[in-house]
């Protein structure tokens, strides 16, 4: 049912002669986090805080998010903490991915070059625009973070 399911379609909403009766529900938060990571180039790297901006959280709140969504079809790797790093545990895969999709890695090793890989920021914002709507923090999406 694409990115955001029944919430996308309007699926479930209830209707009387053509006009809806009920507003469509929001997506939570969580809901927002995922499908702007989903968005993500393959080969581009964002930060936490790049994706908190949007949403207008806190970066931790997105790493949470990141880290305990249990859904396959997250690209988990392409978000980072603001120097390209992920937690020691998931390096391995991660450098793997990175090789697989020739996002350049840091000359230490431990993570994704950012500096030269992070996705299109503004470009990112009006992707998750035209999918979710209005975000909070789409407007100052245009710097590095």
């Amino acid at each position: 049912m694409g990115l955001f399911g029944a919430w996308a379609t309007g699926a479930g909403a209830r209707h009387s002669g053509g006009v809806s009766s009920a507003p469509l529900p929001l997506p939570s938060v969580r809901a927002i986090v995922l499908a702007i990571a989903r968005l993500v180039p393959s080969g581009r790297i964002v930060s936490y805080g790049d994706i908190a901006e949007l949403v207008g959280i806190g970066p931790r709140q997105v790493g949470r998010i990141i880290s305990t969504h249990g859904e396959d079809d997250i690209p988990w790797w392409r978000v980072t903490n603001t120097h390209g790093d992920l937690p020691l545990h998931l390096h391995d895969e991660a450098l793997a991915r990175y090789r697989e999709e020739g996002t350049a890695i840091k000359r230490s090793g431990r993570g994704a070059a950012i500096r030269t890989h992070r996705a299109d920021l503004p470009a990112l914002a009006d992707d998750a625009e035209s999918a979710l709507g209005p975000l909070a923090g789409a407007a100052g999406a245009a710097g590095p973070r």
